[in-house]
């Protein structure tokens, strides 16, 4: 009878136990306006609130969620860089919410680089004194479904031209590196206040056990 109580409640608990979680796959486009001053040696880049939207093409993961033209939420205040690789403390750049569903993404790590638009220049008009940066990071998902925290990598060109503050997000582009895991799903892990419930129980049936013994 002992061996079928235990059996019992491992079944009862083992469900809510489970949990697995899939990587972000896919990539996404955003405009917008922003400000940046050059490095000397440090320079700045501000994103202006209610600017950027989602455009162009959607996919992966995104696209179910996220549409055209849906708002995303940029750092505010200014970001420090120096022109070259620049290896930040995680700056959480941006969030975006859509059909109850948050991505955020966190740089780790960026170059920044100033260059003169010509007509064979990707993203920069020509005579245009552009900021282009490049990088890595870590997109998150969180609402409607929990995502495995996946790396990324992100890109945008800045239009800027001299004399005006501010400068046009011309071509903001991120997109999740990482694949879904192949094979069976990794073992369930207990959440601790299951180990909790669980190990309590277990007290509970070899206090049950102890008296059989003692009794016999």
């Amino acid at each position: 009878m002992l061996k079928r109580v235990i059996v019992l409640a491992a079944l009862a608990v083992s469900p809510a136990a489970v949990a697995y979680a899939d990587s972000i796959t896919g990539f996404f486009s955003a405009t917008g306006v922003d400000s940046f001053t050059a490095p000397s040696p440090t320079g700045t880049l501000t994103f202006q609130p209610g600017t950027s939207v989602v455009a162009g093409a959607v996919g992966g993961t995104f696209a179910t969620y996220l549409t055209d033209g849906n708002p995303i939420t940029f750092a505010t205040g200014p970001i420090p860089y120096v022109e070259g690789a620049n290896t930040p403390l995680g700056i959480p750049i941006f969030t975006t919410t859509e059909a109850g569903e948050t991505f955020g993404f966190t740089v780790t790590n960026f170059d920044a680089n100033f260059v003169t638009g010509t007509p064979s220049t990707t993203g920069c008009l020509t005579g245009n004194t552009c900021l282009t940066i490049t990088g890595t990071g870590t997109f998150t998902g969180t609402g409607a479904v929990t995502y495995t925290p996946t790396p990324a990598e992100f890109q945008f060109t800045s239009q800027y031209v001299i004399g005006e503050p501010v400068g046009i997000l011309t071509s903001f582009s991120a997109s999740a590196s990482a694949t879904p895991p192949t094979g069976p799903p990794p073992p369930a892990i207990p959440e601790p206040a299951t180990l909790v419930l669980f190990g309590s129980g277990l007290v509970g049936l070899v206090g049950v056990a102890r008296r059989r013994i003692i009794a016999n």
